[in-house]
């Protein structure tokens, strides 16, 4: 979601003001090429005055973030002024290191003399607020400087989503809800219901030329090893689903996928929440509610289809095993790899679909958001995907982990991680981090 943000470079007249500049212009030009309404001043605020008018400036507008620069050492009025004015905004604090050795025989900004002061005040007025320090042509600057941008996106984001459980969660998964007043409160998503009942009924009811043009979009993409009835009522739920997402607004699922579905309908909706979960619509299954947060984090943090799946294995080589029974998004398939269509691999009796199929290889992180009994966890461990050491049905992923696996496993054990990961093609520990400061969640990794 786009952000109002508001940047001011605040300065003393005594001080090279004209450096301050420099990096105000460059950091404009720069902030200008992202995808946001920038509110900003064209000048170095040196007096409170001028910081008065740009607070009237930025009231006329829903801020979410604040950048403050300290361009040179300021009077600390200034940010005392605008955290009066704009109670619990996020403040993104940003402090400039003095030109290079030789260039002046003296101090020419002081700036980390006044951000030093102001991450005190903000740190004792119990202000949300994080800090980047260096010149905007830094790269690793302004990269921490879009990180903090698009976690305040992915943030806003959440508080605006709507959610919906498909039937509840899975027989004994007892921590896969979550307590929703408390979810709404500290992480954003409404929660709303579909009852597999109703999914069914409205499975029954579709017009059969929309289902036989789903059926050719299966057999006309991938080799099919299961049976007309599978394809069939794939068709069927995954139009269902879309419907309902649209006529409801949901952004993401979770499915109660057994026992309901077999039981009542003989069918295995993997292939459903792989092709979904391949458009970019994030669905976890067994309705896990973390699990399905965690998905849709990192999918709005890296644009990137999630692999959800269990850790089942250490294997003897060191590596460990994540594994699910079918649900992968396709578009994970390594380059020119067949994608298979099959019959339920733990399920059987000729019950579909599920897919098989390689994945490509290479960074990784897998993570989970957990409930705790205090505040939110987010667990993260990065790491390399690599060749799978077997074969088996479903879908597979063996991870070299940057840690050991036995302080993966102490990590995870100790902080009562829950069964289900959600696994992505990116190293994205420093966004989470990130991201977790603003949510007031925290980190746990392996050491």
């Amino acid at each position: 979601m786009k952000l109002n943000v508001g940047l001011i470079s605040v300065g003393y007249p005594n001080f090279r003001v004209d450096i301050a500049k420099e990096n105000l212009d460059e950091t404009v030009n720069i902030l200008k090429e992202l995808d946001l309404n920038l509110i900003y001043s064209n000048e170095v605020s040196t007096n409170i005055e001028d910081t008065d008018n740009f607070i009237k400036e930025m009231k006329l507008e829903d801020i979410d973030l604040i950048i403050i620069q300290n361009g040179t050492f300021a009077d600390g009025n200034h940010i005392i002024k605008i955290t009066e004015k704009f109670k619990n905004i996020p403040i993104l604090l940003w402090g400039f290191p003095e030109p290079k050795a030789g260039e002046y025989n003296y101090i020419a900004i002081n700036s980390m003399t006044g951000f030093n002061m102001y991450t005190s005040f903000l740190y004792k007025l119990k202000i949300p607020f994080n800090y980047v320090f260096g010149r905007p042509s830094d790269e690793k600057v302004i990269n921490k400087v879009k990180n903090n941008i698009k976690a305040l996106q992915v943030k806003k984001k959440l508080e605006n989503s709507k959610f919906c459980i498909i039937g509840g969660r899975a027989p004994g998964f007892y921590l896969s809800s979550v307590d929703e007043m408390r979810y709404r409160k500290e992480v954003g998503p409404e929660i709303i219901y579909y009852s597999i009942a109703s999914l069914l009924k409205d499975a029954s009811n579709l017009d059969k030329e929309r289902v036989e043009n789903e059926i050719n979009v299966y057999k006309s993409q991938f080799k099919i090893k299961t049976t007309n009835e599978a394809i069939e009522k794939s068709a069927r739920v995954y139009l269902v689903i879309k419907d309902f997402m649209k006529e409801n607004n949901v952004d993401a699922f979770t499915i109660k996928c057994w026992p309901e579905m077999q039981e009542i309908y003989n069918f295995a909706p993997c292939v459903v929440l792989s092709r979904l979960n391949s458009e970019g619509v994030m669905v976890a299954c067994e309705g896990d509610v973390p699990g399905l947060t965690t998905m849709y984090i990192e999918n709005l943090l890296t644009e990137k289809s999630i692999f959800f799946a269990d850790l089942v294995n250490i294997n003897e080589n060191g590596t460990a095993k994540l594994w699910h029974c079918g649900c992968a998004p396709y578009k994970l398939a390594c380059k020119n790899k067949e994608v298979s269509l099959t019959e339920h691999p733990t399920i059987k009796n000729g019950i579909g679909m599920s897919t098989e199929f390689e994945m490509t290889k290479g960074r990784v992180s897998m993570c989970k958001l957990k409930e705790d009994k205090d505040k939110y966890k987010f667990f993260v461990a990065s790491g390399e995907s690599v060749t799978e050491d077997r074969k088996v049905t479903g879908n597979q992923m063996d991870i070299k982990f940057d840690s050991s696996n036995e302080d993966l496993l102490n990590c995870i054990v100790k902080n009562g991680i829950e069964h289900h990961y959600a696994i992505v093609q990116e190293d994205i520990k420093d966004k989470l981090e990130i991201l977790c400061k603003w949510m007031n969640i925290d980190i746990v990794e392996p050491s």
